[in-house]
């Protein structure tokens, strides 16, 4: 009797590995038919939605973020503001941008030529501007104007960044 369980038991364990190998065969040619059909791996590279028609619109270069700083329409309290020269901007208000920070940090890369002020919103907000190719990082006053390049008595800017922090 003990010879016949042995006998079960070894014809019940060649069994399990045959349906489990059966199994990684079945998966290994399904894989390797799909795997040409199969599309890369999405990767994120942060870049502004929308940010061509925004350009063709307003002359405003938005580069890349956490999605946490976006463009929207002023005349609402609470935003971040940009002033700058631009006479290339179609908008009724050219060279007034305004921005809604969603969340308790933010980040935006872009580009805005002649910048002169930033005001700021409840957050901390940090500016990254250049004058004449050097970069600097400027305090923005919570809830208040901050002047950049001519706004603060220096040559023309370029504001580079906008980064908040709760």
């Amino acid at each position: 009797m003990r010879t016949r369980a042995r006998f079960i038991a070894v014809a019940a364990a060649g069994a399990a590995l045959a349906a489990v190998g059966s199994a990684f065969g079945v998966s290994s040619a399904t894989t390797a038919t799909t795997a040409d059909d199969t599309p890369p791996p999405i990767v994120e590279d942060y870049s502004y939605p929308g940010a061509a028609k925004v350009f063709q619109d307003r002359a405003l270069t938005l580069i890349s973020g956490d999605g946490h700083i976006t463009l929207t329409p002023c005349g609402q309290s609470g935003l971040l503001e940009v002033h700058a020269y631009n006479s290339a901007d179609h908008s009724p208000d050219p060279g007034h941008y305004c921005f809604k920070v969603s969340g308790p940090t933010g980040y935006l890369r872009l580009e805005v030529p002649y910048a002169y002020q930033v005001k700021g919103d409840s957050h901390t907000v940090q500016a990254t501007v250049e004058i004449n190719g050097q970069n600097s990082t400027v305090p923005v006053a919570k809830n208040g104007w901050t002047g950049i390049g001519e706004g603060a008595g220096t040559d023309p800017s370029t504001l580079l960044e906008l980064r908040a922090s709760a």
